[in-house]
């Protein structure tokens, strides 16, 4: 079961970054535990039933890493985070912001 695999979350544990992935064309077969990637450092919450990309080593299913969710047409998600020009910027529906806009106004 190594490469690239689509599949579900069964189960998310949120104390320890880990999440438990189900695959429905692979007669719903269920992996241990797995990490989730943590892009920039940033923890990834996930829930159940969420479809997530899983990165799968060669030597068996409870060795992998689940890389997270992706969007597909019309399920793009409503908020992001983006980093340009060394910026880090949050967006969401009201408009977006740097990390360091933030700091300043927190300074003030």
């Amino acid at each position: 079961m190594d490469g690239i695999r689509v599949g579900f979350v069964s189960t998310y544990d949120e104390s320890t970054g880990t999440a438990v992935v189900y695959y429905p064309d692979r007669c719903h077969e269920v992996t241990d535990n797995l990490p989730i990637f943590s892009p920039f450092g940033l923890r990834q919450t996930l829930q159940k039933g969420d479809t997530v990309l899983v990165l799968h080593l060669s030597n068996g299913q409870e060795v992998g890493i689940v890389i997270g969710t992706y969007s597909s047409d019309g399920d793009v998600p409503a908020a992001g985070l983006s980093v340009k020009d060394g910026n880090l910027i949050l967006k969401d529906s009201s408009g977006s912001i740097t990390l360091k806009e933030i700091i300043a106004k927190c300074r003030g």
